[in-house]
């Protein structure tokens, strides 16, 4: 199958629900959209860590790490952040840097970055160490119209729903580039093509690394969007890959076992030598997804470091919900969600042109 015919799929795939909303717009300003970390753990207190709560108001998850190392003359690789957090909002996390700049930390000045508090810890904050993310957001109406509060309580009824039912797990369109120009580029790395890009030394490896996960996020998506098609994105099925739900060990799905099927997630593949394989029709039908991708899990195998390769469950559950009319007409919702789930991907459940 073409890859521009397969790209819509890929970055809008089908949602599982009805829309309340026709259209509604986001990020107006950023403070439209705001996000708080949900760490796994709180610094302790001592150690050669400083732990800085830090809030970023319309800046790059990697133009925060650059403006903290030039001013507080460290190296960017010794900054250490749990996951980047969106450019236009205004989110606040935790940052960990050596403690041999604490000194310097009374003359950081930016505009757009604010350390909120500051304490230590015996480690460096490393990418996924974090439970999940809070989040706000605003949703406007792009002709300037109030909504109702009619239309607030569908909001909040939908949500209330999907904290119950769940919704599809896809990765945001943000994770395939502009155009689909990471899976593009991602598929001729695995594949050693010539048309690979040519990047400069020092960006090799996590560009490398950034087009590959691409890669098997389209992957995951095209598998999870035949499921919600059929609507099967919650049950498992013989020869799925699941795990409990709230955990993340997969194993093979027995209809035979004791765990009632409501207490399992499916799971579906990000491609690589040590993911856990399904079995039968499943598997086949993740093998038939990477062949229109024109690849196999050989060319993952190929890079057995960059692609390792995992299972994701396919249903994600908002916690915390709820929706509310403000006084000046918009609709601000509110939904913790888990680690590497997308805000996006939910309000596409609720809003079926979000712009």
């Amino acid at each position: 199958m073409e890859f521009e015919t397969l790209l819509p799929r890929i970055i809008r795939p089908p949602a599982a629900n009805a829309p309340v909303l026709k259209v509604a717009r986001i990020r107006m300003t950023p403070d439209d959209f705001q996000v708080d970390e949900i760490p796994t753990y709180l610094p302790d207190g001592t150690g050669e860590h400083l732990y800085l709560w830090v809030e970023k108001t319309d800046v790059s998850g990697g133009e925060l790490i650059s403006r903290l190392a030039r001013q507080l003359k460290v190296s960017a690789r010794d900054i250490g952040v749990a996951g980047q957090k969106d450019r236009r909002a205004v989110t606040r996390q935790f940052v960990s840097l050596p403690r041999s700049c604490e000194a310097r930390l009374s003359d950081f000045s930016d505009s757009q970055i604010r350390i909120l508090s500051l304490s230590a810890h015996g480690n460096k904050l490393r990418t996924g160490h974090l439970q999940g993310n809070r989040f706000r957001i605003v949703l406007r109406d792009p002709a300037g119209e109030c909504f109702t509060e009619s239309q607030a309580d569908e909001v909040r009824q939908r949500l209330t729903g999907l904290a119950t039912t769940g919704f599809p797990n896809y990765f945001g369109p943000q994770r395939f580039g502009f155009d689909g120009n990471s899976v593009r580029d991602g598929i001729a790395v695995l594949q050693d093509s010539e048309s690979a890009p040519r990047w400069k030394p020092q960006q090799r490896r996590r560009m490398k690394r950034l087009v590959a996960s691409a890669v098997q996020s389209a992957v995951f998506n095209l598998v999870l969007a035949d499921r919600v098609q059929d609507e099967s994105f919650t049950s498992p099925k013989s020869g799925d890959v699941v795990c409990r739900k709230g955990g993340i060990r997969p194993f093979l799905f027995d209809e035979r076992g004791d765990t009632a099927e409501d207490a399992l997630v499916p799971m579906g593949p990000l491609p690589g030598p040590k993911m856990v394989a399904a079995t039968g029709v499943i598997l086949q039908q993740e093998v038939d997804r990477l062949a229109d991708l024109g690849i196999t899990d050989d060319d993952f195998r190929r890079y057995p470091k960059l692609t390792p390769g995992v299972r994701r469950g396919f249903v994600e559950f908002p916690t915390d919900v709820s929706a509310s009319l403000l006084p000046d007409g918009a609709i601000q919702a509110t939904f913790g969600l888990s680690s590497g789930s997308f805000a996006t991907v939910l309000l596409a459940e609720v809003v079926e042109a979000l712009q």
